[in-house]
């Protein structure tokens, strides 16, 4: 039993735990009508005997956000519901240093990213259903229903993708109550995400067993040799791509049995936007026997994410749902240095480590480069491929930077930071690995 308790981390255990638990709910939910409020309070329950009073982080922003909504003029809500949330982020991650409170960390640290996607989510959408409430016909999808204030609360902290993601806009939500979506068998989708996990998994457990991360956080990682170190990096991060292959596996079959970004295939649906053709969506939505697929929740694209020939394609292979939040959020709504900003805003999203900041940074320069290199090899326009050699070379990870250093934080502990920079795959380019330590002192 400890052998088999041993192959994951406790978090790792944790986090097992939950997706299963989510999982069986969210069958046994369908089963009751699917109901949102009873999923919202399902969810908080569920935060709240894994956290415990941490919850407080999450519960003063869906607060101030809440009044935000409700008083602030409503032009400028959008504005400042996304600043205000983001400033509430940092402060909450660095308020252990300054207060007597508990480090923002682990799944309290998870719950507070998809609630903040969430928040600033729903925002948009009311705004933007508001701005063009007298559209006489609209060019996109807008909220259907305002929300409540209860119905927010249970959109913040509905158990689907609370732990995990994906994220999923409320309309999307909204959508999943649609009684015609009772009659459609999820299964054939649930069983394709299952499958991945016949391999995703033990992929996981093999490599996480003989390339622990925590290898990495001790001084040893520096008596090897620069090489090794590199290998290690690349291999570090295998462990972390089956851990989320296998996670959003279950993840996205949650959201299908939900009828989450369920929508009928002629409506063409897009990643969480929805059915794009909507004078098609109209006519078929209500209706029963109708195909039906899951390409609004689809979070990954594995085949581009380890094969894609572009940086563009490898980066928007990933994490599909956060992807297009940023796209519709923060690119589409910024008047200039757009790229800047969306990679900005993704870092302090994701984290305060140094980290984080380099290997966004980088991605403008990256798309550039890119340009560059594909106008110096072109498409051939009778395969519609690039050169073999080129795609060779390009889906062969090849080290080409590694930088090791040591700082000195306030707290006088030493951080070591170890940043893995790789040419060839697109997705890898720019990824940092990073090791603590606070067993010296300066």
């Amino acid at each position: 039993m400890e052998k088999i308790i041993g192959l994951m981390s406790r978090d790792d255990w944790v986090y097992t735990g939950l997706l299963l638990f989510s999982f069986a709910a969210s069958c046994y939910v369908r089963k009751l009508g699917n109901n949102i409020l009873a999923s919202g309070a399902l969810g908080f329950a569920m935060a709240l005997f894994i956290i415990g009073p941490r919850i407080a982080y999450s519960l003063g922003i869906c607060a101030i956000a809440v009044g935000i909504q409700e008083f602030a003029p409503k032009k400028k809500v959008p504005l400042y519901v996304f600043l205000t949330t983001f400033t509430y982020l940092m402060f909450v991650r660095f308020a252990h240093y300054f207060l007597p409170v508990v480090e923002v960390a682990s799944h309290t640290n998870v719950i507070q990213l998809i609630i903040t996607l969430r928040i600033i989510g729903i925002t948009f959408e009311e705004n933007d259903a508001w701005l063009h409430k007298n559209d006489e016909n609209p060019t996109k999808r807008y909220l259907t229903r305002m929300p409540t204030l209860l119905e927010k609360f249970a959109y913040f902290y509905h158990f689907c993708g609370l732990f995990t993601g994906p994220y999923y806009t409320y309309q999307m939500l909204l959508d999943s109550q649609n009684p015609a979506l009772l009659s459609w068998d999820p299964t054939p989708e649930v069983t394709s995400r299952f499958v991945r996990l016949l391999w995703s998994v033990p992929a996981f457990v093999i490599t996480n067993h003989y390339f622990p991360l925590d290898s990495l956080r001790s001084d040893a990682i520096w008596e090897v040799s620069f090489f090794t170190r590199l290998v290690y990096a690349a291999l570090i991060f295998v462990v972390f791509k089956t851990r989320v292959y296998s996670a959003w596996a279950i993840a996205e079959s949650i959201c299908v049995i939900l009828g989450i970004g369920i929508y009928p295939a002629a409506s063409n649906p897009k990643i969480i936007v929805g059915p794009t053709d909507l004078k098609v969506f109209e006519g078929l939505r209500d209706k029963e026997n109708v195909e039906m697929n899951s390409d609004a929740i689809v979070n990954l694209d594995i085949p581009k994410v380890e094969f894609s020939d572009g940086f563009r394609d490898g980066m928007k292979a990933w994490n599909r749902s956060v992807q297009t939040w940023l796209a519709l959020y923060v690119h589409s709504r910024v008047k200039f240095m757009r790229v800047e900003t969306t990679m900005l805003v993704s870092a302090i999203w994701h984290g305060t480590y140094a980290g984080y900041f380099m290997s966004f940074g980088v991605v403008a320069m990256c798309a550039i480069l890119e340009d560059v290199i594909f106008k110096l090899v072109p498409v051939n326009p009778e395969t519609g491929l690039r050169p073999q050699w080129f795609r060779i070379l390009l889906d062969t990870p090849t080290p080409s930077v590694a930088v090791a250093s040591k700082c000195s934080p306030p707290d006088s502990s030493s951080k070591m930071l170890l940043t893995s920079t790789t040419s060839g795959h697109p997705f890898t380019t720019g990824y940092l690995f990073y090791a603590f330590h606070s067993t010296s002192t300066v």
